[in-house]
């Protein structure tokens, strides 16, 4: 499973979003500054259909579900996902079926090599990740 790959198709497929989004309402800054303000929290721009929702976001293009929460957690990272939102990803870009405590040990294995976060709150460990 190459996850690294995943990772960097899932957060591409984000930023190609925000980015439509910035061209639309030529916005220079976070999209997420303007969210009911230059355009609605659900609607459809170009290819994509989208829903903002709390700190999160559900991206729907061509069959694609996309799935992510965009809190600041530490200053550097932008994005948040668990196992779940990466596997409807995979699943939804990819149409094939991926073992979910397959990915889980494998996201866990990116993280502890370094090349992946994971969110901690006062000492405890969740499973989101951060990229």
């Amino acid at each position: 499973m190459n996850t690294l790959k995943y990772i960097e198709i899932y957060r591409n497929f984000i930023i190609e979003f925000e980015t439509s989004i910035k061209k639309e309402y030529n916005i220079s800054d976070s999209i997420y500054n303007y969210i009911n303000i230059l355009f609605e929290r659900k609607g459809n721009l170009r290819k994509y259909e989208y829903i903002f929702h709390g700190a999160g976001c559900r991206i729907m293009s061509k069959g694609i579900i996309c799935e992510y929460d965009f809190l600041d957690y530490d200053g550097n990272t932008k994005y948040q996902f668990s196992v779940w939102k990466l596997k409807t990803f995979i699943e939804s870009f990819y149409d094939e079926n991926i073992d979910q405590p397959a990915l889980k040990e494998s996201l866990d294995n990116v993280a502890i090599n370094n090349k992946l976060k994971k969110l901690v709150i006062e000492g405890r460990i969740f499973d989101i990740y951060l990229t």
